[in-house]
């Protein structure tokens, strides 16, 4: 039915046609949707009755006697009457109850804080009286429709006067079904993802959303036969990355930062962490407090624990008592001795 519906559209394109003939090929275009849904949701019907009834089928070709449960009797009724409800096309159940989400209709684009990127250029239409928006269309569809005569633009005279949704009209509210059938279909359209932050490198740039993921490089791909190493990334750790400044009493916010003050995945599912050494002079101010005052302390974790152990001690007022009961716990009396150049305590 479809590929002879087809062929018959493209035989009318042929020649110009009448507004009556193409609403007549809408109609008879949305029928034979309707009837391809209804078919599918009688083929699903009936393999909810075959599936209930497999569960028997082996005991009856043994010829063995048994009890069928309520479940499978009622799935059997139910599925069998739903087949005769979707090919009766008087009976609209299937469609108002949306079986099998077959039968979901588009609707006109809600404004709101989600951008898609469209492919084209996007046309509003309101309803005859313009008090009612009735879909959305792409530019090609929107000058067919022009072309038509099926609608009415802002700047024609018969515009009409009182109504504001749109610019743009249907001539006659017949023609509203041949515009929905041209709704934009969301599903089929990217969203448009909003810059969070810029990375800079010598490289070039590297921008992400709010949840690390890359919408774009900016850059060479290759240079002086090496390749670009930003275009290997697939998204920014802004999480570990957000708790380092925080760390440092800073926010994150939408600002640029360089990309070796950050950790990412590539796209080969490898992690490559920030460069902690171009954190540190970045970060740090000169002269910094927190220089590590010893060998042991540049190690950044056990620097971190004496940092916590000295807190502890400052939290809970050591006194010397304590302090000697502690070095001496930790073996460690005779070279404090030794490096304050003292014989004993």
């Amino acid at each position: 039915m479809r590929k002879e519906f087809n062929n018959l559209v493209a035989l009318l394109q042929k020649e110009p046609y009448s507004n009556e003939v193409a609403i007549a090929i809408q109609k008879l275009e949305n029928k034979i949707d309707e009837v391809e849904k209804r078919i599918e949701c009688a083929v699903r019907s009936a393999k909810e009755v075959k599936n209930s009834i497999s569960k028997y089928t082996q005991r009856v070709d043994d010829q063995e006697s048994f009890v069928m449960t309520v479940d499978s009797h009622d799935s059997i009724q139910n599925s069998s009457d739903d087949v005769i409800i979707a090919l009766d096309l008087n009976e609209d159940m299937c469609i108002k109850d949306n079986w099998y989400n077959l039968f979901t209709q588009l609707q006109p684009i809600a404004v709101g804080k989600v951008e898609y990127e469209f492919p084209e250029e996007v046309y509003t239409i309101g309803n005859a009286d313009n008090t009612e928006i009735i879909g959305d269309v792409y530019e090609s569809d929107f000058t067919k429709l022009l072309d038509l005569g099926m609608l009415i633009c802002e700047s024609d005279s018969a515009f009409p006067n009182g109504g504001n949704k749109a610019n743009y009209v249907v001539r006659k509210n017949e023609f509203i079904i041949v515009v929905k059938n041209r709704q934009i279909d969301l599903s089929k359209v990217p969203i448009k993802r909003e810059v969070f932050m810029t990375f800079e490198s010598s490289w070039g740039e590297i921008t992400c959303d709010k949840c690390g993921n890359v919408i774009e490089v900016t850059g060479d791909e290759e240079y002086r036969g090496e390749r670009n190493y930003l275009f290997d990334i697939a998204k920014i750790d802004l999480v570990e990355y957000e708790k380092f400044l925080n760390s440092i009493d800073q926010e994150l916010d939408h600002d640029s930062d360089d990309i070796l003050s950050v950790g990412f995945w590539k796209k080969d599912n490898t992690y490559n962490e920030a460069d902690k050494g171009w954190r540190k002079n970045m970060f740090s101010p000169e002269n910094d407090e927190d220089e590590a005052p010893t060998m042991l302390c540049q190690d950044e974790e056990k620097h971190d624990a004496v940092k916590n152990i000295i807190a502890k001690l400052k939290e809970i007022e050591v006194d010397g008592e304590t302090m000697e009961y502690i070095l001496d716990q930790v073996g460690m009396i005779d070279q404090v001795a030794k490096q304050l150049g003292l014989v004993n305590f």
